[in-house]
């Protein structure tokens, strides 16, 4: 950047100084004319007032003179083109040395400051941009990961209660046919504790008859009696065996 405005500078001045030596030659021929004008508007009254005979010499002196004055008037107005040139290339370049100590030089560092800062900010801008799509991916990526977990859990969880009923419901199944086993058992324990008491009551029973029988000669009133209680014995002995039976079952 100190290249192209130092460059810039140095082609302004030059166009500068061109604008100048091409202006500055006008208002000095000008001059130079109005002095020639005059000069010669003086000769010519000078040469009337003479006489007639000299009028073609003071002629003849007069344009000499112009002649001469011609040639010291282009004379001038070179010297003058050329040292006004000169100053101006002079002045142009002290002029830039002032310049680019005091102006272009803060001027080109509060630039580069400035931007520096620009580069710096968008470096901070691109640097927080990436921060926050990596931050975005991680957070992506925790978030994919935690919806994973939640899901293990949940279906763990659903194994484990789907696993649990089962064994609850195999565990309730097994407790009620084991007593309902028990429940058997002990039913055919008791019935067949019934039988055999009722069968050791009928034995005793029948051994009483048969003592009562051969103790005493029966009439066939005797006989009919004695069939009877025995049959009301036997019926009371089976009614409560039966009763028994009932109780346990």
């Amino acid at each position: 950047m100190y290249r192209v405005l130092l460059s810039t500078g140095v082609l302004l001045g030059l166009v500068a100084a061109s604008a100048v030596l091409a202006d500055a030659p006008k208002e000095p021929i000008k001059l130079e004319a109005d002095k020639a004008h005059a000069a010669h508007d003086g000769h010519a009254k000078e040469s009337h007032a003479k006489d007639a005979h000299s009028k073609d010499g003071h002629a003849k002196d007069a344009h000499a003179k112009d002649g001469h004055d011609g040639g010291h008037q282009e004379e001038s107005l070179l010297s003058i083109s050329a040292d006004l040139g000169i100053w101006t290339v002079v002045v142009f370049i002290l002029l830039m040395l002032i310049l680019r100590k005091l102006a272009w030089k803060p001027m080109l560092e509060g630039l580069q400051k400035r931007e520096q800062a620009i580069q710096g900010a968008l470096d901070e801008a691109q640097k927080a941009r990436d921060d926050a799509q990596r931050l975005r991916a991680q957070l992506q990526k925790e978030m994919d990961h935690a919806a994973e977990t939640v899901r293990g859990i949940l279906e763990e969880a659903r194994r484990d209660a789907q696993h649990t009923t089962e064994e609850m419901i195999n565990k309730a199944r097994q407790e009620i046919n084991t007593e309902r086993d028990r429940l058997q058992r002990e039913m055919s324990i008791a019935r067949d504790q019934a039988l055999q008491e009722l069968w050791n009551q009928a034995a005793n029973l029948a051994t009483l008859i048969s003592a009562k029988t051969i103790r005493r000669n029966l009439t066939p009133d005797d006989h009919r009696r004695l069939i009877d209680e025995a049959l009301a014995d036997l019926k009371e002995v089976s009614g409560h065996g039966v009763k028994e039976v009932t109780k346990f079952m």
